[in-house]
């Protein structure tokens, strides 16, 4: 929250404040999602066999990849059990602290840069690329296959989003079926998967990765895995190289900006504004904080215009003081530190 203030807030001044709510909301929907509740099943799972949460379906949408962890399901008071829970919270953070560059970042709808996917096979086994590519075809057929039922049903339909009974189907977090629609799953997800190394030495940017190509998807021109830089192991004439998450990641943005120059059309409008309890939440929400401005528009990427001088500060939630705290390291500064220094 900002500082208090025996002034009322300028209008410029709560619509920091409720972007700064989108950036925390969505920062702590991307942790659930990888840490907390990822996406778990068995590699062999057929898509008879894949009975999950709807939000597991909207969360593989508008991502530009999708991250992988193919170790089998760690059994309890082994050491494996303890490290891969640190592994993916090492992974999100690393992630999110890359891609939140600035505050004008498109929180709406999920767009994030991947989707965390455990998919497990067999104890004492280990799983081929093969294995991992059809998973991963299997996964994406469901969640095309299952998008539709996500959107709002008939007889809901006008009945406002808190009065509606909750519904076990959409998972804890829950689901925006009224804006189902601006929910995709892209070709680049298709096409193009990273497998995480559970390598305890390598951690943060330096991750060992393996990106691979599944030729799941077409896309607007050929993947060149040949330019990825540096290459722990290059087998890219098979469609995989072994990579750092670091370079991983400059990789498949620069390939999902490709594609969505070349094909905006698959991807949603970055233009609309998620508005989860209805049309014009954002407006209401703003006027019970003083706002007096016309009604608020648009994606909230628009809404903060900072200055030259103000640093850009990523949301930090309870997993990032956690961490910091592991780490012994002091706590984060946030986005109301910037608050205070540009008022």
């Amino acid at each position: 929250m900002p500082p208090s203030s025996q002034t009322p807030p300028t209008n410029k001044e709560i619509l920091r404040r409720l972007r700064y709510q989108e950036e925390w909301h969505h920062r702590v929907s991307r942790e659930y999602f990888f840490d907390r509740r990822p996406l778990d099943l068995p590699l062999s799972a057929s898509s008879a066999d894949l009975k999950v949460e709807l939000e597991q379906i909207q969360d593989s949408c508008n991502k530009s990849t999708a991250i992988y962890i193919t170790s089998p399901r760690p059994e309890p008071y082994t050491e494996s059990n303890n490290r891969e829970p640190l592994i993916r919270k090492d992974i999100i953070n690393t992630v999110y602290e890359r891609w939140f560059e600035s505050h004008n970042v498109d929180v709406d709808f999920g767009n994030f840069f991947a989707k965390l996917i455990c998919a497990r096979p067999a104890v004492n086994d280990q799983a081929s690329i093969h294995e991992i590519i059809n998973f991963h075809r299997v996964w994406c057929d469901h969640v095309e296959n299952t998008l539709p039922s996500c959107a709002t049903s008939p007889e809901l339909q006008g009945v406002p989003f808190r009065k509606r009974p909750y519904n076990p189907d959409h998972g804890v977090l829950g689901i925006n079926s009224d804006q189902n629609s601006h929910f995709k799953l892209r070709p680049l997800f298709r096409a193009l998967i990273l497998i995480a190394d559970n390598d305890p030495h390598r951690t943060g940017l330096e991750r060992v990765v393996q990106v691979i190509q599944t030729n799941l998807a077409d896309l607007s021109a050929p993947i060149d895995l040949s330019i990825i830089n540096p290459k722990i192991e290059d087998d890219s004439s098979r469609g995989r190289v072994t990579t750092t998450l670091s370079a991983a990641y400059d990789f498949v943005t620069a390939l999902d900006l490709r594609e969505q120059a070349a094909y905006p059309g698959k991807y949603r409008d970055p233009d609309v504004a998620e508005e989860i309890e209805g049309p014009g939440c954002h407006t209401e929400e703003a006027k019970s904080l003083g706002y007096t401005g016309p009604a608020i528009q648009g994606s909230s990427s628009g809404w903060i215009h900072l200055k030259d001088e103000e640093e850009v500060l990523p949301p930090a939630t309870p997993l990032v003081h956690l961490t910091r705290c592991a780490l012994r390291l002091g706590p984060p500064r946030t986005p109301w530190h910037s608050w205070k220094a540009a008022n």
